[in-house]
């Protein structure tokens, strides 16, 4: 969330520097109230610290994929994964759960609500239970990703898809990281949210071979399944977030990637 302050040592995350403006400063307070172990620290209370939180959901970017935010409040339950919100003229669809809050809930609802909670997969519900209440909106989920936690899940996806949940909005099915996981699709932003399928380090493209709990080389064969997508956005539920210049750059980018990664398996 703030990358000029905060980068990765030891596989940890640490402060690299303090802010030195008032951008830097309030997106280093946005990322201390995202925390999702508490982590960021300041000397004293922030005097501002209601009005950070009031900046919630964050716009990825007003102009180029407007009506999509950032959630924030990351939950330990998810490991700290992203959750989104898509503004949507037929119905906005929160994207994983974030954690529950009763001030982001009351903000969400000044946007319009959800209609929609769409789970990626099992690993980032985190208080999903909650928000459907809270929200009254019916939660999505891979049929294979259903658990104890999320049995009574409104709508469970079958099958390999891809299914329609708008006309410009599409589910894809990309099993690897789990047998279920799925992929959202919103082709009139150039956006593909990919939960816990495809991310952005500091060194490229990866997945998260680490944490997988189904197949690599599954997992990589959908990953070249979306050369056949025309995107620009990846938004993941960790990592960070990339844009491409170009469906060619994209392209490119994710051969490039499947390519180191054939050499490697």
């Amino acid at each position: 969330m703030a990358p000029q302050i905060f980068t990765r040592v030891d596989e940890m995350s640490a402060v690299v520097k303090q802010p030195t403006c008032e951008e830097e400063r309030l997106k280093a307070l946005q990322a201390l109230i995202s925390c999702p172990t508490s982590s960021i620290r300041t000397e004293k209370p922030p005097s501002d610290i209601l009005n950070v939180q009031k900046t919630f959901p964050l716009p990825i970017d007003e102009q180029r994929v407007p009506g999509v935010y950032h959630c924030g409040y990351h939950s330990e339950k998810s490991y700290g994964a992203a959750s989104y919100l898509i503004v949507h003229p037929e119905g906005n669809i929160l994207i994983d759960s974030p954690r529950f809050t009763e001030r982001l809930a009351s903000i969400i609802e000044k946007l319009g609500g959800a209609r929609y909670m769409f789970l990626t997969h099992k690993d980032d519900i985190a208080d999903h239970e909650r928000w459907s209440k809270r929200l009254k909106c019916d939660r999505i989920l891979h049929s294979l990703e259903v658990q104890d936690s999320t049995a009574n899940v409104e709508i469970k996806l079958e099958g390999s898809g891809p299914w329609s949940l708008f006309e410009d909005i599409q589910l894809i099915h990309t099993p690897g990281h789990t047998d279920g996981s799925v992929c959202l699709f919103y082709p009139s932003h150039d956006v593909l949210f990919t939960g816990d399928h495809l991310f952005m380090t500091e060194s490229g493209l990866a997945i998260s071979e680490k944490f997988n709990f189904y197949s690599v080389p599954i997992q990589l064969n959908n990953v070249r399944l979306l050369l056949d997508l025309d995107f620009k956005w990846v938004l993941p539920g960790h990592g960070r977030r990339v844009e491409f210049k170009d469906y060619q750059e994209k392209n490119s980018t994710l051969e490039a990637f499947l390519q180191q990664k054939s050499s490697q398996l």
